[in-house]
């Protein structure tokens, strides 16, 4: 089965190009294009809507004596479905957009609003600021204030990952994890121990021994030691402890004991009780609580040392933030000095402008006197002519007499 739209045709051998006739087609010819409505409109002639991107058979052409910076310009011809009207649109390359010419009017659209309206406020802004020297000022004193704001949050970001990286995550897991993987016995044994250590006892050598102290040893009253009779006279080897059961007699004889408080024996038998004695060899189960001990030790120092170097990383976080706190300062004194200047310009910048003025006055000054300097040739030029002129009148005049004289002389001769 053959495709239904093919894309290569058959060209036979004896082809020649130059032989296909030529039609002659008009210079702005229109074309059939398949395109899509590129906004939402309205018919004017049934008020039928007609979506964006419905498809539709247009007549192209390009619009005459219109271009955009050498860009071409197209003109669409679509047909309205409900009524068959004619609806023209064009394209707009300056705004990237198209232009409804008939047959129908675009709907409303906010986002195209929008856009106008923050385009209109940008352009009002960057206007304003360029004609007020004081706005421009502001916006860069907020810009500078945004910059100091953004490197002191970068100086904290750096200042807490460092603190992180001081502390180390792994190190605190495996404390935990020590104390988790304890068992009830050792909890229980490192609780026995402590309790001995709050009574006075030690352990030396694997064994709990109690240490006496010694400004004690003065004022405690001492336990009440066995004492004989001085009137038993030997039988049955005086000083050695019978074996019978309950008398509670010191040899055969008649010598007395002195008992020992009962409050006393009961606490010697509940401590004797809680104190474990162990052989002089240490076993494994004891050396790996000294290294248990070693290592809590070994931590305890370790969080000293932590806590130090916290210290002294807040001591640089003040000296940092009195670094910051100078630095701001000196910005404001810059700023200051910044206004004093742009003041003192502007001052300098009216008197300069004043001067402008005087002189241009002056400079009108030398041209009023020097149309006052032709004034005056133009007079002197006129009363020259005027003289002239005078004379002109008098020449005919003496003409005149000098006619009548020679005339007077000529009637004098013939009457002589």
């Amino acid at each position: 089965m053959s495709e239904r739209k093919v894309l290569n045709k058959y060209y036979p051998p004896d082809f020649d190009p130059s032989k296909i006739p030529r039609a002659r087609c008009p210079r702005n010819r229109q074309f059939t294009v398949r395109l899509m409505v590129p906004c939402n409109i309205k018919c004017y002639t049934c008020g039928e809507y007609i979506a964006k991107g419905k498809k539709f058979n247009a007549r192209k052409e390009d619009v005459e004596n219109m271009t955009y910076l050498g860009v071409r310009i197209y003109r669409f011809y679509i047909k309205c479905p409900g009524c068959l009207a004619e609806i023209s649109f064009r394209t707009d390359p300056e705004s990237t957009d198209y232009v409804i010419e008939a047959g129908a009017h675009r709907n409303f659209q906010a986002l195209k609003l929008a856009e106008e309206q923050a385009a209109r406020e940008e352009r009002e802004a960057r206007e304003e600021i360029e004609s007020n020297p004081m706005l421009l000022l502001e916006n860069r004193t907020q810009q500078s204030q945004y910059e100091m704001e953004v490197l002191e949050s970068l100086e904290d970001l750096r200042e807490m990952n460092e603190r992180h990286a001081g502390i180390d995550p792994g190190e605190i897991a495996q404390r935990y994890q020590a104390e988790r993987n304890m068992s009830q016995e050792q909890i229980e044994e490192m609780e026995r121990c402590e309790a001995l250590r709050a009574l006075g006892y030690e352990m030396i050598e694997g064994q709990m021994v109690k240490r006496v102290r010694e400004d004690l040893d003065d004022d405690e009253p001492r336990p009440p030691k066995m004492m004989k009779d001085s009137s038993s006279s030997g039988g049955g080897g005086g000083g050695s402890i019978g074996s019978s059961s309950g008398s509670g007699s010191i040899g055969g004889g008649s010598s007395s004991i002195i008992q020992v408080p009962h409050s006393l024996s009961n606490m010697k038998s509940r401590l004797s009780g809680m104190i474990i004695k162990k052989k002089s060899s240490t076993s494994s189960s004891a050396k790996g609580k000294i290294i248990n001990n070693e290592e809590i030790s070994e931590k305890i120092i370790n969080k000293d040392k932590n806590n130090e170097n916290i210290n002294e990383k807040m001591i640089d976080n003040e000296e940092i933030n009195e670094k910051i706190m100078n630095k701001e300062k000196n910005n404001e004194e810059i700023n200051e000095k910044i206004i004093n200047k742009e003041k003192n310009n502007e001052e300098i910048n009216e008197k300069i402008t004043n001067n402008k003025e005087i002189n241009e006055k002056i400079a009108n000054n030398k041209e009023i006197n020097e149309k006052i300097a032709n004034n005056k040739e133009i007079n002197e030029k006129i009363i020259d002519n005027e003289k002239i002129t005078n004379n002109e009148k008098i020449k005919p005049e003496l003409k005149m007499s000098t006619a009548l004289l020679s005339l007077g002389a000529y009637s004098d001769s013939e009457s002589d």
